[in-house]
């Protein structure tokens, strides 16, 4: 895989430098000790789940690479184009080569006069074969018209694949964002967790020595118990955000995701928990943050894919009714034609020659019960229809362009809340903790507090991941979206 990193960590551990005591000669209970406890770490280290590397960049990367809707864009844009070409051949002169063959069974006699012999009027085996040279000297426009009309539809076709680009690289985005989003949860509920069991610990010796009770010791346990489950199931989460990713970019879909940590876990993580299958490293949100802060700043792209897609199929629509219209007035196409015949007839038989033929075709239509007219009349309709659907793509691209700066601007109101109830909910959690100690609060206050902490911190995660979001959003509709998504 080109842009994943997957690596399994070995690490040799102290017990490399193990001497190996000499028989017959018993180890006492320090050293038994200290070799069970090199050993053990020699062994977990060794149990480092594989770990993988993702960057915002390579997620978008690889997207855009696998992105069966950007291929099937791709083709549709090629094909118009084509059909640009063939538009534009039949303006030119057309040459082709015609040929013909018979055979007849019965080849009819001619006598010139009553009670002569006759003769063969022909041959069983006939052919004729030779170029033909057809153009169009006169159509009041309907093949140019028709031509500028596949023009604006090859246009459309190229902004609605730009289109299906931004929206690849928005859903890749919002994607990524929701694993970044999952993993913070998880750290939140994994320091949560290391702190409880911390307080447990703390709490069992205070039981052992007699100031604190039994209740105490078994409702801390229960949080333990509660923050375990809080933390498989953020685990979850993690591995269902990555298997969207994975099936986003097309990558990696065969990684055992069962159970995701996040990297700024694993060399801390917290007990009781099943073993991680895999390590997961994104990039952090601040610098995430950073790189797409200017999208807040950037204008609307006037030019946005979908309203553009609407103006060139209304151009299009314009064209093709007029070519239609065109089909009202006389044509006139001139033909050449030369052959080589076989035979000659009537009168030199089984004798081949040369034939050259000049045509000079006119045709106008009479009577059609207002077929053209109609026709023109519906495409032009057709045509309006557009142009009202690109106003209204318009209105709609300015009504979230607008929704979503609100949005970014609320959210960064609450971020800077977030951040001070996050440290003040900390804050109270430890001094409830310590309240505690010395007899000034119950042990339902001190779980409380940690909830209420632990619930800062999911939810300042949330806020942040939200305002990545509208960022996403203002890039994929601002001018600077294509240019960046290129």
């Amino acid at each position: 895989m080109k842009n994943f990193y997957i690596s399994r960590i070995f690490n040799e551990g102290p017990s490399k430098g193990l001497s190996r005591p000499r028989p017959g000669l018993p180890l006492g209970p320090i050293a038994v000790l200290t070799v069970l406890i090199l050993v053990l770490t020699a062994f977990s280290t060794r149990a480092e789940p594989p770990r993988l590397v993702l960057s915002l960049e390579e997620a978008q990367a690889m997207a855009l690479t696998h992105s069966p809707i950007l291929k099937a864009a791709q083709s549709d844009m090629a094909a118009a184009q084509k059909q640009v070409e063939v538009q534009l051949s039949m303006l030119l002169p057309r040459v082709t080569l015609d040929g013909s063959y018979f055979y007849q069974t019965i080849v009819p006699q001619v006598s010139l006069f009553p009670g002569s012999s006759g003769f063969n009027f022909g041959t069983h085996n006939n052919y004729a074969v030779g170029p033909t040279v057809s153009y169009t000297l006169w159509d009041q426009g309907e093949l140019m018209d028709a031509w500028r009309s596949q023009k604006f539809l090859a246009s459309s076709q190229a902004a609605q694949k730009d289109l299906a680009r931004r929206q690849v690289i928005l859903i890749a985005r919002l994607d990524y964002f929701q694993v970044q989003l999952a993993l913070e949860q998880e750290l939140a509920i994994s320091d949560s967790l290391r702190l409880i069991e911390a307080q447990y610990r703390d709490i069992t010796k205070r039981f052992h020595a007699g100031s604190a009770s039994q209740i105490d010791r078994l409702s801390t346990h229960d949080q333990v118990l509660d923050r375990r489950r809080d933390l498989r199931s953020s685990q979850a989460d993690v591995a269902s955000a990555l298997r969207t990713l994975f099936a986003l970019t097309g990558q990696s879909q065969d990684l055992d995701v069962s159970a995701p940590i996040d990297a700024r876990i694993a060399g801390m993580r917290p007990s009781g928990l099943s073993t991680p299958t895999i390590s997961v490293e994104l990039d952090p949100l601040d610098s995430v943050e950073v790189k797409m802060v200017k999208a807040s700043s950037a204008p609307l792209d006037p030019n946005y894919p979908q309203v553009l897609v609407y103006k060139l199929q209304a151009e299009a629509g314009k064209f093709e009714a007029a070519s239609i219209r065109d089909g009202e007035w006389p044509k006139l196409k001139f033909a050449y034609k030369g052959q080589y015949l076989y035979p000659e007839l009537p009168l030199v038989l089984n004798k081949s020659y040369w034939q050259n033929t000049a045509s000079l075709n006119a045709t106008v239509p009479i009577l059609e019960f207002g077929r053209t007219k109609n026709q023109a009349a519906a495409q032009k309709l057709l045509a309006e229809a557009s142009e009202s659907q690109s106003v209204q793509a318009l209105d709609d691209l300015l009504m979230n362009w607008h929704k979503a700066h609100d949005q970014y601007s609320a959210l960064r109101d609450e971020e800077q809340l977030d951040q001070i109830s996050v440290a003040e909910t900390a804050k109270i959690a430890t001094l409830r903790y310590a309240s505690y100690k010395y007899g000034g609060s119950t042990i339902l206050d001190v779980e409380t507090a940690d909830i209420n902490a632990l619930g800062a911190r999911v939810s300042a995660s949330l806020r942040r991941t939200q305002i990545l979001i509208q960022l996403a959003t203002l890039s994929s509709l601002s001018e600077m979206g294509d240019k960046n998504e290129r």
